[in-house]
């Protein structure tokens, strides 16, 4: 994989964790990368699955 620039502290780091994916109706969306010190920081609902699973939770609760 080719370096990449972590979307929390700037610095171009070799070993990139994809964490998001940034989708655009007008052309091609981009990835979100983080190096492998602040990846595990990202919250969960920043991902577009955790946002629907969170979403369909809230719905279903009692």
């Amino acid at each position: 994989m080719t370096p990449q620039y972590c979307y929390r502290c700037g610095a171009l780091t070799p070993d990139p964790v994809l964490v998001d994916e940034v989708h655009a109706a007008s052309g091609p969306g981009h990835n979100v990368y983080a190096c492998p010190a602040h990846a595990p920081r990202v919250p969960a609902a920043l991902t577009p699955a955790a946002a629907l699973a969170n979403a369909l939770r809230r719905r279903m609760a009692p």
